[in-house]
């Protein structure tokens, strides 16, 4: 048998394939996942100034643009020595929350759904407009909650895409308390919808029990932003855990860049990463809630303790990503309407003092942290900028969930297509984004 190549994968954020490499005897060797394209965006930035920094970032990906954008901000708010003010903080908050509630809308309902509800059936059928035929009702209800987070970024950031309120310092215009009125009521309005999408996912996965307990359930290590009291987005300490749950260290950002180790990729653009004294980790929903061990806020936790009460905790079955990210939805429409509810947060801007420094920032995106390194010149002009994104930290662990499904599933059978898509489903668990990986 030779060496199996699924070109391209479906349903992902990219252009990526996966490559089965089979010894003489068909016995597997190894699993890649490979994608191309490299685009330089770290060149790109040296010799911008930091002003315009986050406007070239946020075209690296559209989905995960304000990620980016906000990463950018507080690395060269940090470069300077400078906080910016509580309300500009609550602004990007609110955005940040809202592109996740998008971005993992869009990752349930257009990328994974299909696999869900169609898990055998042709691939001509197993997609979004199949549903559509069968139910147009079923998908226009879950493409409102996509809906409902562009309404939010759109107020909070000036656009529905490439955010133009932030700026590093601040923001540029607070939310006037009519239009934060207007959001809470559509977001209230949503309540039901968001519930019902939640069971309609975890009854789901129940139904593909199969799937979830062979589909990559490799304990690993895991890595994010610590809250204290909820899951959060923002922050300077993160903490890793072990497959026990364990903990193996609480870091803070510059310390977490330092122990970084990129590795080069002879079959790939995607530079994989490590970190010294740890290895590879695993970012995302799971590290999320792996490390957090809650949401911290009613509704979510609610929600989190069935699916404890199914898959155990900590959960280390790939599929389960699914039933985090629903989760992970309704605790950002909780916190959406928390910092919606709170009185003006005053100034939202301040004059940044350009300065020469060097500034670490770390954010959660929707799959995982972006850590940026920046260094700025005496001018506010961008000397050296390193951007580690959520798939070059997940690369390791997504190729060994890879190889562990493969093993479950060819067995020295023919790869036929089932097989493939099951294959395909395993990378959809971790929703990757190629075009972050690859910049």
């Amino acid at each position: 048998m030779t060496d199996i190549i699924i070109d391209p994968v479906t349903r992902i954020s990219g252009n990526a394939r996966v490559r089965v490499y089979l010894d003489e005897d068909d016995s597997l060797q190894r699993v890649d996942f490979q994608a191309f394209g490299y685009r330089g965006f770290d060149q790109i930035a040296e010799g911008a100034h930091a002003d315009n920094l986050l406007s070239i970032v946020s075209r690296i990906c559209g989905g995960d643009s304000l990620f980016h954008q906000m990463a950018a901000a507080a690395a060269v708010e940090k470069a300077v020595g400078y906080t910016p003010p509580e309300g500009a903080i609550r602004l990007r908050e609110l955005a940040m929350w809202a592109q996740l509630f998008e971005r993992h809308a869009v990752s349930l309902t257009m990328h994974s759904l299909p696999d869900l509800l169609f898990p055998s059936s042709d691939p001509g059928v197993r997609n979004i407009i199949s549903i559509y035929r069968v139910d147009e009702e079923v998908v226009r209800r879950v493409l409102k909650l996509k809906s409902l987070g562009t309404a939010v970024l759109r107020e909070a950031g000036g656009a529905p895409v490439h955010a133009v309120n932030f700026v590093p310092g601040g923001a540029l215009k607070d939310l006037t308390e009519e239009r934060k009125k207007s959001l809470i009521q559509r977001l209230n309005d949503a309540k039901p919808l968001l519930v019902e999408t939640g069971r309609l996912i975890k009854l789901l996965l129940r139904r593909n029990e199969e799937a979830v307990n062979t589909l990559g359930i490799n304990p690993t290590s895991y890595l994010s932003i610590k809250g204290e009291e909820d899951i959060v987005l923002m922050g300077d300490r993160l903490e890793a855990v072990g497959p026990e749950g364990e903990s193996l260290g609480i870091l803070q950002p510059a310390e977490t860049a330092a122990r970084v180790s990129e590795k080069d990729n002879a079959t790939s653009h995607i530079k994989g990463v490590t970190l010294s004294e740890i290895g590879e980790v695993r970012v995302g929903p799971l590290a999320r809630l792996n490390i957090n061990r809650r949401y911290g806020t009613q509704l979510a936790d609610t929600e989190l303790e069935e699916i404890k009460t199914h898959w155990g905790f900590p959960i280390h079955h790939s599929m389960i990503s699914h039933a985090a990210r629903i989760t992970e939805m309704i605790h950002a429409w909780e916190k959406m309407i928390e910092i919606l509810s709170k009185p003006p947060g005053g100034v939202t801007r301040r004059e940044l003092p350009l300065t020469a420094g060097t500034g670490v920032a770390v954010v959660e995106g929707p799959e995982g942290i972006f850590i940026y390194r920046l260094v700025l010149n005496e001018e506010g002009l961008v000397e050296e900028l390193n951007i580690t994104s959520p798939l070059q930290l997940n690369l390791g662990v997504m190729e060994g969930s890879l190889e562990e499904s493969a093993r479950n599933l060819l067995g020295g059978a023919e790869l036929g297509e089932r097989t493939r898509n099951r294959l395909e489903m395993a990378v959809r668990a971790y929703a990757p984004c190629t075009l972050c990986g690859v910049h």
